[in-house]
């Protein structure tokens, strides 16, 4: 069971970088990434940004600490719409305050691809939780969402467009892959920004400024001790589509409140 007793750098920074290719042994060549990668083609549009080049896949799981075994939670049926699980950020998100998104679930294949699972026992190695949290089930959040912008002259978003905090206690960023695609950096300040621009950061206060440029290169947060941003992306200067893809993961506590 963890706890907090034993830290790591993500805890004790509030972010930290990871090469997951290289700390998972997997190559781009790899059966299992194709198939990851694969999952990004036809990938729906968000439905409640239908206009900013975001499309989005989204499902719900259960990990057990103490055991580290994961299970994927039942999505849901909404006739016309088809299988949909409900993302819900209180007012963390100001463009969706107090919303319940209702967005596309995953496909069975993304569910049962082995670095999907890779990837989840790998984040859930980087966090800690108190041992009150500990005793009881997390929620886990995974996204597969793609940026994609076909016209020069516009930008592809993703939401909130600012430095934020997202409300889960860690979150994770895994890249599938970029092409063809300009911007996209990722920025890391102090809590205090949350709301603002990078450009409002004073010189020196950022944390952190990167750009997720390999497969499987990536990034976490501890929620409360920062505030993050990815940049909109534009197409780059070749014939083709400018994408970016990755695989989002968040873990919430299930402990109970009454």
């Amino acid at each position: 069971m963890q706890t907090l007793i034993e830290s790591t750098t993500l805890v004790d920074n509030g972010f930290a970088r990871w090469d997951l290719a290289e700390e998972l042994g997997i190559t781009e060549s790899d059966a299992s990434f194709q198939d990851l990668r694969a999952e990004f083609i036809d990938l729906p549009p968000d439905p409640y940004a239908t206009e900013e080049g975001r499309n989005r896949r989204y499902a719900r799981g259960i990990f057990l600490p103490w055991s580290r075994e994961f299970s994927w939670i039942p999505d849901t049926h909404l006739g016309e719409q088809g299988w949909m699980n409900g993302y819900w950020q209180a007012d963390h998100n100001p463009d969706y305050a107090g919303v319940l998104r209702k967005l596309p679930a995953m496909t069975e294949a993304a569910k049962n691809n082995p670095i999907i699972h890779k990837i989840l026992s790998f984040d859930f190695a980087q966090t800690r939780w108190s041992p009150d949290d500990a005793a009881f089930p997390l929620h886990v959040g995974v996204h597969l969402i793609k940026l994609a912008v076909d016209d020069p002259g516009h930008e592809a978003i993703s939401s909130p467009n600012e430095l934020h905090q997202d409300g889960e206690p860690f979150v994770f960023a895994h890249l599938v892959y970029r092409r063809n695609v300009v911007g996209g950096s990722n920025v890391i300040a102090p809590p205090k920004y949350r709301g603002k621009q990078p450009e409002d950061v004073p010189a020196g206060e950022a944390l952190a400024e990167f750009e997720l440029a390999k497969p499987l290169e990536s990034y976490g947060v501890t929620d409360e001790k920062v505030s993050h941003y990815v940049a909109p992306i534009r197409r780059g200067d070749g014939p083709e589509t400018g994408e970016r893809a990755v695989v989002l993961v968040d873990f919430t506590p299930m402990r109970q409140h009454i």
